[in-house]
This record gives C-alpha cells, sequence and structure tokens, in this order.
C-alpha cells in the first residue's frame, strides 16, 4: 500500500456547499458498458427528474434530467455524447414517490435501483441494481466502502460526517432484504473521528453494525483490496463477490440509495471535492450531473491554465484528464482536480522494482511495458496483463517516469482486438 501526500486535511472538516446551477448542462450518455439512447427530443421541454435516456439488456441504465429546460443539442464532448439541457431556472419537477413507508422485496429494490438511475459512485459507476441482483446468494457480509483511499478526496468523508444518519437508515433497509449479513462500514485511520458518530446512530437506530478502521494507504479502497482488508477473502481480479458472499457498495452509492428509498428521488447531483497541487480554493461540493467543469471552477473560484495545468476528472490516480472545459460531472465523478504538469524525463527504466514492490495485485508492470513494446501478446497474458485494475501506484512510484499506465492500457487494447498490435 501508499501512502500519497495529498490535501485531504484541508478539506475533510469542510462542509458540503452548494454552487449555482449552471446555464448549459451536458448530460452524459455514456453508461458502465455502452451508451444510452435519448427517449427525448431537441426542443423538448422537460421537467426535472424526468427520464432523459436509458439502455437496456444486461447493463441497462436509465439517466434523468438533473433540472427543468430545453433539450438543446445532441452533442460530443470530450469524446463523450452528451444531451445539452438549457436551464430555465423554473426548477420544474415531476413527481417523485418515496419508498420508505412501502414493504421493500429483492424484485421491487433491484427496480428501485434500475429506476432510479443508480450506479456505482465510486468511478466505474458498475450498475448498482446488477449488483444487488442476488438470485438467492447467501451474502455474509455487506461492506459500506467509505475508505476513499484517492489523493485529494474527501466528498465521501464528507457525506459521512454530514449524512450520518441517512446513509445508516439506508443501510437498515437495505438490510431487511439481507437479514443475515454482517454490515461493515469501512473506513481509513485518518478519517477515524467518523467512528464514534457511526456507532452511536446505529445504536440509536437499533442497527447492528461493525466500524473497519483500515490503515490509511492507497490502494485500499479498490474492491477487492478491501475484500481482503475487511474478511481475510482473496479474490481475483473478475470475481464477483456476491459469489463469496461478500457485497461492496460506496458511499455515495448509498446516498443514491437513500434519496432513491426515502425521497423517490432518481441520482441527478452528487458531492464532488475541488481540489489538487494547483488548486486555490478547495471544497466539497453538491453539483448536478452534467455541470461542465468550466461552471465549476467559476463558481469555485479557481483558474485553469491549460499550459500549466492538468485537470482531472475524479481522482488523481484513476480519474481522467479533461480535454475540453466543458467535460461534465458524471455519476463517478468523486473530484475536479487541477494539478501541476510535471515535466517528464527520459523514459529508461533502471530495474528498480519499485513498480513491482507497491502492485497491489502482485504483478510486474516493467516487463509488461517491455512486451508491450514488442508486441509479444504471449507474453502479456503470460505476466497476467488483464489482472491489472489500472490503480496507478506503478506509474506514481516510478522514478524514471516510465509511461507505465499508457503501455498497460496499450497492452489491454493488443490483448482485446489482436489486429491492433499490427497497426
Amino acid at each position: 500500500m501508499l501512502v500519497i501526500p495529498s490535501l485531504k486535511k484541508k478539506t475533510k472538516y469542510l462542509p458540503i456547499r452548494f454552487i449555482a446551477d449552471s446555464k448549459d448542462l451536458y448530460v452524459p450518455l455514456n453508461t458502465y458498458n455502452g451508451t444510452m439512447t435519448p427517449v427525448v427530443v431537441l426542443g423538448e421541454q422537460v421537467k426535472k427528474y424526468q427520464l432523459l435516456a436509458e439502455t437496456s439488456g444486461v447493463f441497462a441504465a436509465k439517466i434523468h434530467a438533473p433540472v427543468s429546460g430545453v433539450v438543446k443539442a445532441f452533442l460530443t464532448v470530450n469524446n463523450q455524447p452528451v444531451v445539452q439541457l438549457e436551464n430555465d431556472f423554473l426548477n420544474l419537477e415531476i413527481a417523485t414517490v418515496p419508498q420508505d413507508g412501502l414493504p421493500l422485496t429483492a424484485n421491487h429494490f433491484i427496480q428501485t435501483l434500475l429506476n432510479h438511475g443508480i450506479q456505482g459512485a465510486g468511478g466505474a459507476q458498475f450498475p448498482t441494481h446488477l449488483k444487488y441482483n442476488l438470485q438467492q446468494r447467501p451474502i455474509h457480509t455487506l461492506i459500506f466502502n467509505g475508505t476513499e483511499c484517492e489523493p485529494f478526496l474527501t466528498a465521501d468523508i464528507a457525506l459521512l460526517r454530514e449524512k450520518t444518519w441517512e446513509l445508516l437508515s439506508a443501510a437498515q433497509r437495505m438490510h431487511t432484504l439481507i437479514p443475515n449479513a454482517h454490515l461493515v462500514f469501512a473506513i481509513e485511520r485518518q478519517h477515524r473521528h467518523l467512528l464514534g458518530p457511526l456507532k452511536e446512530n446505529a445504536l440509536k437506530l437499533d442497527l447492528k453494525i461493525s466500524v473497519k478502521v483500515l490503515p490509511d494507504g492507497y490502494p485500499q479502497g479498490g474492491e477487492l483490496q478491501l475484500i481482503k482488508s475487511v474478511t481475510s477473502l482473496e479474490l481475483k481480479k473478475g470475481s464477483i463477490p456476491a459469489n463469496y458472499g461478500v457485497l461492496v457498495s460506496n458511499i455515495g452509492t448509498l446516498w443514491s440509495i437513500y434519496n432513491a428509498l426515502f425521497e423517490g428521488k432518481p441520482t441527478v447531483e452528487r458531492v464532488v471535492t475541488v481540489s489538487g497541487n494547483a488548486c486555490t480554493h478547495l471544497g466539497n461540493y453538491l453539483i448536478k450531473i452534467g455541470t461542465p467543469i468550466a461552471h465549476v471552477l467559476r463558481e469555485t473560484h479557481n483558474e485553469w491554465d491549460a499550459d500549466q495545468h492538468l485537470l482531472v476528472l475524479g481522482g488523481a490516480m484513476m480519474g481522467k484528464a479533461a480535454v475540453s472545459p466543458l467535460s461534465p460531472i458524471h455519476k463517478g465523478s468523486g473530484g475536479v482536480l487541477i494539478m501541476r504538469k510535471n515535466k517528464l524525463h527520459a523514459n529508461h527504466c533502471i530495474q528498480c522494482g519499485l513498480c513491482v514492490d507497491v502492485c497491489p495485485q502482485k504483478l510486474m508492470p516493467l516487463e509488461l511495458v517491455r512486451h508491450n513494446i514488442s508486441n509479444n501478446l504471449e507474453q502479456l497474458q503470460q505476466f497476467n496483463l488483464h489482472d491489472c485494475i489500472e490503480c496507478g501506484a506503478c506509474a506514481y512510484v516510478c522514478p524514471s517516469d516510465v509511461p507505465l499506465m499508457e503501455n498497460i492500457f496499450d497492452g489491454k487494447n493488443k490483448l482485446t482486438h489482436p489486429l491492433y498490435a499490427q497497426k
């Protein structure tokens, strides 16, 4: 595990604040394994919470209007398809139906998750309804992931601090569906101040939970690493945790579940940390899905110089660089980071082995680079390239700035599309 310096101490105690809504929102259509199809047309007047787009099939997903307004355009922003909404600032809403007073069955819960557009808030945006489609599989441990190990990010910590009662209430409702499961809230040692409030509120709700305080380290919050830390189960990449009796949900996802069950609201906003080593005004903000980064920076009084700064949507390690300032907040965006650009040195591997030491999957990144450069697909498979979880720990520690992640991404493309290797 890596301990990576960041500015968490400056934001983890800051309150969740609001920013004014943007005039134009760019609601993303990409989902976990595909692209949603719009169910609205150009020029249509829509209300807040109205369904905008959906996709069916195994990885079914839905996305809803974060504001009321007019469908202005269907565009591509940062190489991603979006629906552009022009906000009318009337905040007209469709009726929402809270579920907290209704009997909760497994099928009803799964349908509620799907209909309210709930996806994993930790980054991957995996459809949550799929995770809870247990099909009679017994679950012995339900883990709520509050470790938030990514440098700079404190959105989940802010939720745990300010919405403790609500999060536990959602966990309590979910526990009625899997009553034999042990409920575990996982946090890092640096956030142990949350231990008392979690236990006190659980006691008031007559809810039995455990709070697992884990060492500070990256990538402690990765699903497989977290399961091992909490249960001692060591699962291979690609394993389905439910097959081993374990479920993991991010704290941001649990907050979305609360809003669906107790407020009847689909996921149209999320808490985002604005930070980074080139950021001047840091904080945690509740921001509408589809809000362009440019608006976030403007409302938080931050500046971005494309020549000197890298703009990252998500975490510093696993987030993605945003080429366009119109890039929107999506359901997995835990952060908007303004980072200083580093000058790269010569890409000469010195065989120090640090990348091997820090790899949580026990891989050899330096060998993956070597075999990717030589287009040796057989060796890429032999060295288990597909087991890489793309955490970026190897690239972080590399003293020679070898483009490890670039080669890993490239190698995965070659294994998935062998003809790509011939280009």
